[in-house]
């Protein structure tokens, strides 16, 4: 999941460098558009839904944070 997730940002912003680890918002990799691309996208991919405001702002931190979510809401 990690890997498709990496994808889908690398294609929403055009970030060659990333890994999991990547910090999206100290790098300023994410901008407020790539994020609701972001989020719309992982909600068509995944089957699942994303309520920005119910999500704490650290999640959006990194690739695992955003996989952990992804994973919660799939179990829900």
């Amino acid at each position: 999941m990690e890997d498709r997730i990496i994808e889908i940002i690398k294609k929403l912003t055009e970030c060659e460098e990333l890994d999991r680890n990547t910090d999206l918002l100290e790098e300023e990799i994410l901008d407020s558009l790539s994020f609701i691309e972001l989020i719309e996208t992982l909600n068509d991919e995944f089957n699942i839904e994303i309520q920005p405001t119910q999500v704490a702002p650290n999640t959006w931190k990194n690739v695992i944070n955003i996989a952990n979510l992804v994973n919660e809401l799939k179990s829900n």
